[in-house]
């Protein structure tokens, strides 16, 4: 099990008081939620960073040649 060290938080009155009915709520202590709270949020993976697969994505690349200069000799091989 790890060490813990103590520390100081400041927040508004209104969600201390809040955090105080939440821990009364579910039989834990004030620290207990705020460990667990901040547990889960870095743990949890925002759903605006879970970005979707685009489907174009398939697409680039696709038709490369693996001729680097093609389009500078152009003119010399086709004019």
């Amino acid at each position: 099990m790890s060490v813990t060290i103590a520390t100081n938080i400041r927040l508004p009155e209104d969600l201390l008081k809040a955090l105080k009915c939440r821990a009364i709520e579910e039989k834990k202590s004030v620290n207990q939620i705020i460990r667990e709270t901040i547990e889960m949020s870095l743990t949890h993976v925002p759903q605006s960073e879970v970005r979707e697969k685009d489907s174009f994505e398939d697409v680039i690349g696709i038709a490369r040649s693996g001729i680097k200069d093609a389009s500078s000799k152009y003119d010399r091989c086709y004019l």
